[in-house]
């Protein structure tokens, strides 16, 4: 393996109370409740797609953008108060890069927040490039996991027998599935056990990448 593509949340970093604060001030901002809320959200899948599993019933795509933009406006400017790396997973990034192999992080998160999480943590330092979604907007459109994962291989001209999605849930692996690539699952993020099954391999420790 040479190309290493790595998933944010749930796989660098336990970013998930940060993400659901920012989530339900979002929607109190809006005046929509979620009496489940707690039980059912998952950090890491696209706004629309968790949006749309929330509220099944009232769901738009303008709920879904309004939803985004309140994200945005809390979670860019909290600090990531409750945000931590996880244990070794920098470690073994930072040695993948020393003998020579591409690092990049392909994430679902809006590249702002991954931006601001980079420089904070300094992954910045450590990865070869930082790619989300949202970045070809104004271009292409907002591209899903998959797509933005086959851009990124196209444009670095990496044999696919080369390539492998590190992530925690199914967005990651059925990611990899689509661009005919390897994929990791890591055991210490938020993905399900049926989830996880979808991975090439699955790895309880970053010691193990």
């Amino acid at each position: 393996m040479k190309y290493w593509f790595f998933d944010l949340d749930g796989t660098l970093a336990d970013t998930d109370r940060d993400i659901r604060e920012a989530w339900k001030a979002a929607l109190g901002d809006l005046g929509l409740t979620c009496p489940d809320f707690e039980a059912k959200f998952v950090a890491g899948p696209p706004i629309d797609d968790m949006a749309r599993m929330l509220f099944p019933d009232i769901f738009t795509q303008k709920l879904a953008d309004d939803i985004r933009a309140g994200f945005a406006r809390h979670y860019d400017a909290d600090g990531f108060p409750n945000t931590h790396e996880y244990p070794g997973v920098m470690g073994a990034v930072r040695r993948l890069k020393a003998r020579g192999d591409y690092v990049a992080i392909v994430t679902n998160k809006r590249y702002a927040g991954a931006t601001a999480l980079a420089r904070l943590f300094g992954w910045d330092k450590a990865f070869d490039g930082i790619y989300a979604g949202d970045m070809y907007a104004a271009t292409v459109g907002k591209l899903r996991k998959g797509a933005l994962l086959a851009r990124l291989i196209a444009e670095l001209g990496a044999a696919k027998e080369n390539c492998t999605m590190v992530g925690d849930t199914s967005s990651d692996f059925v990611a990899a599935e689509e661009n005919g690539i390897r994929s990791v699952g890591v055991t210490w993020g938020y993905g399900k056990p049926e989830e996880l099954a979808r991975a090439t391999v699955r790895i309880d420790s970053a010691e193990s990448l």
